[in-house]
């Protein structure tokens, strides 16, 4: 965003929306950045955009936060999405944010609303890791997002602040084969990742463990019928949402 920090905008955006008591929560790159600031920050990068995710019940009172805050609506972007999504333009510096509303609708949809209460600031930060491992494409930003989020976190099984909930990703992944498939694909290519992107012995040991950590119980979880019933088809027919190019980037 031109002139202003990304980073304290956010932070004002968030505090006006509480005093308006309204529910909106970073996402995305920028919403890692706060949560990744330990001695393993160097794979963190810069980041300009603002993502938000917000619940449509409170569709109008997001209108009035970001009216009072300066921004004014993007007619063409809103009417595209309808009540799915927003974009506001900060009249001062053109910059842009994007809000979600209810769902995150990408290759894979993921329903956060009833877990915005886990954070104050942003979406749970184990639903910020299971954001990039639903992405079918990984880049190498995707690949730096989750370094970061894997070494200033711990794995655990609740739903602690900055803990990762193995229990949460596991049963959204007994449920449903074709997140279980992108997910276990995914944390694959992280191991991968690592072993190429990582040099130091003892923090790549650290890193492949907790990759194998999540893998394992996300496989030993006991499945759903829909999901045994869905893994017969297999890659068959395709398990993912195609997106379109720059289509909802949440990065």
């Amino acid at each position: 965003m031109n002139n202003l920090d990304p980073v304290e905008e956010a932070k004002r955006i968030v505090k006006a929306s509480k005093e308006a008591r309204v529910t909106l929560r970073l996402m995305g790159g920028l919403a890692i950045r706060f949560h990744c600031h330990g001695p393993h920050s160097e794979h963190l990068r810069a980041y300009h955009d603002i993502d938000l995710f917000g619940l449509n019940k409170e569709f109008k009172g997001v209108n009035s936060v970001f009216q009072r805050l300066g921004y004014s609506p993007n007619p063409l972007y809103n009417a595209t999405y309808a009540a799915t999504r927003l974009q506001f333009i900060n009249q001062q510096s053109d910059g842009h944010v994007d809000i979600f509303f209810d769902k995150i609708r990408m290759e894979h949809t993921l329903d956060l609303r009833d877990r915005l209460h886990l954070d104050n600031m942003t979406i749970s930060v184990t639903d910020l890791l299971l954001s990039k491992l639903t992405i079918i494409k990984l880049t190498e930003k995707d690949g730096k997002d989750i370094v970061a989020i894997l070494e200033d976190h711990e794995i655990g099984y609740s739903d602690s602040q900055e803990i990762l909930n193995l229990n949460y990703l596991a049963g959204l992944c007994s449920d449903q084969w074709g997140l279980y498939k992108t997910v276990t694909d995914n944390l694959g290519k992280m191991t991968q990742f690592i072993q190429q992107q990582v040099s130091n012995i003892n923090k790549k040991k650290e890193l492949t463990d907790k990759l194998g950590g999540i893998q394992n119980v996300i496989k030993l979880s006991k499945k759903t019928t829909k999901w045994r019933l869905r893994s017969l088809i297999g890659e068959k027919v395709r398990w993912y949402d195609v997106v379109e190019t720059g289509e909802g980037e949440v990065q």
